[in-house]
């Protein structure tokens, strides 16, 4: 038998939901997770969420390759375009702030929850969800110290490597198509490590910078694969479809690989 974090299957529950980013793994969680809050809140009043997207950039042409953008989309701000085609498609609300996160203060309040004008209801349970679809540390270095000090939240990450710009042309070719997604959990007494304590390598890197510091070239130095974006969208997916629906976590985190259509997920420790 699987061991799970159980999430009281029997109570009310709030889930209040931000994801920072919202490019190529971003763009298609959007695309899926606002399908499956729509079907659950038509479904039951066991849950309820609150659902905010978080992102500064605009919609370019280079976009239209890997994203889930269209042409007339050009210009425009990421997060207002995938919260209101989704929010309408789906009939579900969707909120959308259009900045970076450069601070634990910038990111604590994008949860409607941590706002003085936030009404709790004392007949369901609150749990902040955090959804990670950056390409850089820094900022998760920001998510890492926020989950930190919040002793309520679920932060998951998702990231693919990019691809190499050297080396032989089949290294090149097999490139860019390795992932991860990764399940931290601060919750009911129970922790689960979030991703930069499962890959330390990301609070020792001192050379990313965050998305206002760069010039842009960094994304453009570091193309992404459109199969990567989708596959981790959809293992993000599996994670948070076991919370909001079976109201249970079975795995702490998933390496894939979107070439060989292979992935390895790791079980939740036993105690």
């Amino acid at each position: 038998m699987l061991k799970s974090v159980n999430f009281f299957p029997e109570r009310l529950m709030h889930f209040d939901i931000v994801q920072v980013g919202c490019g190529g793994n971003g763009g298609y969680i959007t695309q899926r997770l606002a399908k499956l809050l729509s079907s659950l809140i038509k479904a039951s009043d066991r849950s309820t969420f609150s659902y905010t997207l978080v992102d500064l950039d605009t919609v370019e042409e280079k976009n239209l390759q890997r994203q889930p953008f269209l042409p007339h989309d050009i210009g425009k701000n990421k997060a207002k375009v995938l919260s209101e085609r989704y929010g309408k498609s789906y009939q579900f609300p969707i909120f959308y702030r259009e900045q970076f996160v450069e601070s634990v203060e910038e990111l604590r309040n994008c949860f409607l929850s941590n706002h003085d004008s936030y009404v709790p209801d004392s007949n369901r349970i609150l749990i902040r969800v955090l959804i990670g679809a950056v390409d850089n540390h820094a900022s998760r270095k920001i998510m890492h110290n926020y989950f930190s000090e919040d002793k309520n939240i679920i932060y998951i990450d998702c990231g693919v490597d990019g691809i190499l710009l050297e080396g032989t042309d089949e290294e090149i070719r097999r490139s860019g198509y390795a992932g991860h997604c990764v399940c931290g959990l601060q919750y009911n007494e129970t922790k689960l490590a979030p991703v930069a304590e499962v890959y330390p390598d990301i609070l020792e890197d001192q050379d990313s910078l965050l998305p206002s510091q760069s010039c842009g070239e960094n994304v453009v130095s570091q193309p992404q694969r459109m199969q990567s974006n989708e596959m981790a969208a959809l293992i993000t997916m599996s994670y948070l479809n076991q919370i909001f629906s079976e109201r249970r976590l079975y795995h702490h985190y998933t390496n894939f690989n979107a070439l060989t259509n292979s992935s390895r997920a790791v079980l939740l420790p036993l105690k």
